[in-house]
């Protein structure tokens, strides 16, 4: 294993490598009008390994400029539908602030995983129809498949307005509105209050649950949590909200 810390006056910089795995990790930093220390972590990612890695998990060492440590931070870097490859480098970037300013940093690998370990996923794309973005077969084959049953849960800070519906001419109707939906802008606004949701109950017994900050679509492909803006959606939800006695007719 090697390992090297730098501090220098345009900023921080450390490095580790672990069985053909490295990280090098370079900091820049700045005062706030608070006076707290913003952090700005810009993390490389390279394998030389005939392993695709899905997972690296890696401590940041803020030090003093006598190596004592001021605070800790173990963030991950994860692959979602994109192993790190042989030859591959990716990128990732933070930001976060502390009332402490190091001089120092050390990083060191804590933890990797490979995707036989954690398989990619497909990250939902702008413009796919949501049915067959998600990754749930039998979602993925509702247009042929209907589900048994539909529940729908409205949310206004606790209180809930449900539909459960299992009659096969209003969930077909539901059906043919929801296979309408596309995915739109990831990083849609989150709020708080409304975490309304849809579940589907299929002939298998198997149940899928889409979780909606109020009517975006809340996503985690491996870890990383998204949140879509839903496309085309309005016709499902206002039949799904009349159902649930959310409001009239």
């Amino acid at each position: 294993m090697m390992m090297s810390i730098l501090g220098c006056s345009k900023g921080l910089y450390a490095s580790d490598e672990k069985d053909g795995i490295s990280v090098e990790v370079r900091i820049d930093t700045e005062k706030n009008k608070q006076g707290n220390t913003v952090y700005h972590i810009y993390s490389t990612f390279s394998n030389t390994t005939d392993t695709e890695v899905m997972y690296i998990k890696y401590k940041l060492s803020f030090q003093n400029d006598k190596g004592e440590e001021l605070f800790a931070m173990h963030p991950a870097w994860k692959g979602q539908e994109n192993p790190l490859a042989d030859g591959r480098m990716e990128k990732d970037e933070l930001h976060i602030q502390e009332p402490n300013k190091a001089s120092r940093i050390e990083v060191k690998i804590v933890e990797v995983k490979d995707s036989g370990q954690i398989a990619p996923i497909h990250v939902p794309e702008k413009g796919e129809y949501l049915y067959q973005a998600l990754n749930n077969e039998n979602l993925n084959n509702i247009k042929e498949v209907h589900p048994t049953r539909i529940k729908i849960v409205i949310d206004h800070m606790g209180a809930r307005n449900i539909a459960d519906i299992d009659d096969e001419e209003t969930i077909s109707a539901l059906v043919d509105a929801f296979i309408k939906v596309k995915i739109g802008n990831d990083g849609g606004m989150w709020v708080t209050d409304n975490y309304n949701g849809i579940e589907f109950t299929f002939a298998d017994g198997s149940r899928y649950y889409l979780s909606l900050n109020l009517v975006n679509l809340e996503y985690s492909v491996n870890g990383v949590n998204h949140i879509y803006e839903l496309e085309d959606f309005g016709e499902f939800w206002m039949m799904g909200r009349r159902l649930a006695g959310d409001i009239r007719f």
